[in-house]
């Protein structure tokens, strides 16, 4: 809470106001202060596996302030070679507290925000871990050469989860939001009912601009010239918090093959490379790398959605 004082002759009534706008912040911080905690059900996993999940969700409480506990589902299963993960957030709109009308907001973020429950019953969240990867399980962030590091992955699979990923899609020539279905992931299957997204866009697509500096929300939903831009490789992701913390908008992945939930749900891996402190959320792992700090703008993404 951002709170500016103009100066007043009478001291007395300064400081009587200063102390009335004080303790009426101070109320309002108390109000929501509490850490995000992550209650997870875990299926196929070893205890160690366990372990590594839970230090990944800890490290991402420490950032998010919720009443409402986020919901995850976190399974081991076979996913397709070099997937190493898959995430499914469940979805609100239109709930009270909404920064913006007829926009889905994940679930767990859409609860922070309202400050209740609004799925109860549901999950918030659904992880798909590939039992087929040489993981590393270690908390210590030091996997061998040719293993990937367990808690990097949840870190970044989570993230998606929080509401840092694109509700776009492109079939043939024609590009859209709020045009996705549960059967394109088939034969994964989500532990609550699939929003029923009805061309509407995410939190996270309102921000995203061509190089032009048009927001793609401004075109038609669906159109080719949508499709056009989707895999133009030149959309960035420009945003007040964004621009306060880079100074620049940030460059998002949009190869010329679309790839449905890698396509403008990453940052660029060429622009933020290993080693850069915008790594995190870019498409590709490395292995024998490890990341657990999600960097500044990737943390600015997540409060200007509403984190």
């Amino acid at each position: 809470m951002y709170v500016t004082f103009s100066r007043f002759v009478f001291m007395q009534l300064r400081h009587t106001l200063l102390f009335a706008l004080l303790f009426s912040a101070c109320i309002r911080q108390e109000v929501r202060s509490q850490n995000a905690v992550f209650d997870i059900a875990y299926g196929g996993f070893t205890p160690e596996a366990e372990t590594a999940f839970q230090y990944a969700a800890d490290i991402w409480s420490q950032y998010l302030i919720s009443d409402v506990p986020i919901k995850v589902s976190a399974k081991m299963v076979f996913l397709l070679p070099g997937q190493l993960g898959i995430t499914f957030p469940n979805g609100e709109k239109n709930f009270p507290g909404a920064p913006y009308a007829d926009v889905w907001y994940a679930s767990c973020l859409a609860n922070a925000l309202a400050g209740e429950e609004l799925n109860p019953g549901e999950m918030d969240i659904d992880v798909f871990l590939n039992t087929g990867a040489n993981w590393y399980f270690g908390t210590d962030g030091a996997p061998a050469g040719d293993e990937y590091d367990f808690v990097s992955t949840v870190l970044h699979e989570l993230c998606h989860g929080l509401g840092f990923l694109s509700l776009a899609n492109k079939i043939g020539t024609e590009g859209s939001f709020g045009m996705i279905y549960a059967e394109s992931f088939s034969p994964l299957v989500t532990s609550f009912p699939w929003p029923q997204l009805d061309t509407l866009p995410g939190a996270f697509d309102i921000w995203l601009r061509n190089g032009d500096d048009v927001s793609l929300l401004d075109l038609e939903n669906p159109s080719d010239a949508l499709g056009l831009e989707v895999t133009g490789n030149n959309i960035f992701l420009e945003s007040p918090e964004v621009m306060a913390a880079a100074g620049e908008a940030g460059r998002i992945y949009a190869p010329s093959t679309f790839t449905l939930g890698s396509s403008l749900s990453h940052w660029n891996e060429g622009t933020y490379p290993v080693g850069d402190v915008n790594e995190f959320m870019t498409p590709f792992a490395t292995d024998g790398h490890a990341n657990h700090v999600p960097g500044p703008l990737t943390l600015a993404v997540l409060k200007e959605i509403g984190w």
